[in-house]
């Protein structure tokens, strides 16, 4: 199995006061960062019993928890699944395979790094994330720096890794902190953004683009059958194959005569046949657009919360663009803009 960065994991799978919405956050912000982490709802062949073996191919534990969390009277875990994770990497620090401080907890909503010591004995006396003390956003940048500075073996590559935001004080006013990373091409996005394990974990995905590679022929298809199946909505505006746009942009890059257009009828049919399998009250789930206007930007939309984001530049292929991750703030207005372009073309759009 492939080595890890963390695993995370969490209680209440099914239950609304689980803690899985919170690790969903979490693993997009680490993600993001590079951080490759072991998360079972994004495995695709993952099933409960190899959890044990992920457990001993990562380098630390991080377990978030609610005040949901079941424990018996002496505050330990219950969740027989937890407890057998738990003393797998007890057991590798135990073995001196991992050092004490190596598994953690992340606590919130009620529950707090007092409480999260009597969880399990891999958690005695080490330091603790609480959002009692913290914000979530100081939490997750606190973890990132646990995982980054504490390991000496790491899987990413830390020529990605962003530096703090600092700047000049004069120039404060005219900054945001919504874009978190920039890429100087698809490609190393890609390296430290996996859009498919996406798929797994979120509950809506909005798609701008031309061909739109990256949601169509990049994906498995089963994946994503099974993702909509569960509920998750997928919404992918394509530029029209035949319209002028599209012979405008095969000339601006260089393409030999209907390359964009063959790639984009290739994707579109990857997309209408996977609407046809879907059973009739799920069909909805899936929406397809072609739009027929300039086309300047590829955009990926995640859980209104996340953007991928990508301009078309002149005379240069679209994976050859720098890439941009934006996430929502609640004082931000470019995540705002973007999805106000989205919207004007989709409403420009004719829904297939």
């Amino acid at each position: 199995m492939e080595r890890r960065d963390i695993f995370i994991a969490y209680h209440g799978t099914y239950d609304d006061y689980g803690s899985l919405n919170k690790a969903k956050q979490l693993f997009y912000f680490l993600e993001s960062r590079g951080v490759k982490c072991y998360f079972f709802p994004t495995e695709k062949s993952a099933y409960f019993a190899e959890t044990p073996v992920a457990v001993k191919n990562a380098d630390k534990f991080l377990l978030i928890c609610n005040r949901n969390i079941k424990t018996d009277a002496d505050g330990t875990v219950v969740n027989n699944g937890i407890k057998q994770e738990l003393q797998t990497f007890w057991n590798c620090i135990y073995e001196g395979k991992r050092q004490r401080g190596d598994a953690r907890v992340y606590a919130y909503d009620g529950f707090t790094a007092v409480k999260a010591n009597d969880l399990h004995i891999a958690f005695q006396g080490v330091a603790h994330f609480d959002e009692s003390n913290a914000s979530m956003d100081d939490c997750f940048e606190m973890i990132y720096d646990w995982i980054i500075n504490g390991s000496d073996q790491k899987s990413f590559d830390r020529s990605l890794q962003s530096p703090s935001h600092t700047f000049v004080e004069p120039f404060l006013p005219g900054t945001t902190l919504e874009v978190e990373r920039v890429f100087l091409r698809r490609s190393h996005m890609n390296k430290v953004w996996d859009i498919s394990k996406m798929i797994y974990v979120a509950r809506k995905i909005e798609c701008l683009g031309i061909s739109n590679n990256e949601m169509t022929l990049n994906m498995d298809e089963d994946t994503m059958k099974n993702a909509l199946c569960q509920g998750m909505n997928l919404e992918i505006l394509f530029l029209a194959p035949y319209g002028r746009h599209t012979r405008a942009r095969e000339k601006e890059e260089g393409q030999a005569r209907n390359t964009i257009r063959n790639n984009t009828n290739a994707t579109l049919s990857f997309v209408s046949r996977l609407k046809k399998k879907l059973p009739d009250p799920i069909k909805n789930n899936l929406k397809i657009y072609i739009y027929d206007l300039v086309p300047r930007l590829n955009m990926i939309f995640i859980d209104g919360e996340h953007l991928l984001l990508q301009y078309y530049a002149n005379a240069v292929p679209g994976a050859s663009n720098p890439c941009f991750y934006i996430k929502k703030k609640e004082d931000g207005q470019l995540y705002d803009f973007f999805y106000e372009q989205y919207q004007y073309i989709r409403e420009r759009g004719t829904e297939k």
